[in-house]
């Protein structure tokens, strides 16, 4: 019986540690977070979509959600999932608190189809900061 409570007790030690390290310690990566916000949008979770967002281009997002409510976010520029509803990453490039996600829509396959998404680091997690968001490539200036 002593060996069954002590079994249990490594046990749970375990799954507490695990807990505690995904919830607490743990630093989900751009990428990770960009795939938790379009399986959002691909599901129409709103509310965890705009947690996916800063908090100053919440309120943005949130607005363009509801005037684009009922178009084809496949189709409608204007419908937030548009751009960043994508199934191609191409790449992630750190620059200290902010992460640039070059991305590609499946459909588009010529020349100057890609576009960065920028995302800012909030905590332990990374945000998407559509206020900075053009739709184009992000270049570096060079010196």
């Amino acid at each position: 019986m002593k060996k069954w409570i002590a079994a249990f007790a490594l046990l749970l030690v375990l799954v507490v540690g695990a807990f505690a390290w995904y919830r607490y310690i743990r630093v989900e990566t751009p990428k990770e977070a960009w795939l938790r916000a379009t399986s959002a949008a691909m599901l129409g979770d709103e509310q965890t979509f705009l947690a996916a967002f800063t908090d100053q281009s919440r309120p943005l997002v949130a607005g363009l959600l509801a005037h684009a409510r009922g178009d084809d976010p496949k189709q409608s520029r204007q419908h937030p999932y548009f751009y960043l509803v994508s199934e191609n990453l191409e790449s992630v490039a750190l620059d200290g608190d902010t992460a640039w996600l070059k991305l590609r829509r499946q459909a588009d396959t010529g020349s100057g189809t890609k576009y960065d998404v920028p995302m800012q680091k909030v905590g332990r997690t990374w945000q998407i900061d559509a206020l900075r968001f053009t739709g184009k490539e992000h270049v570096v200036a060079r010196k």
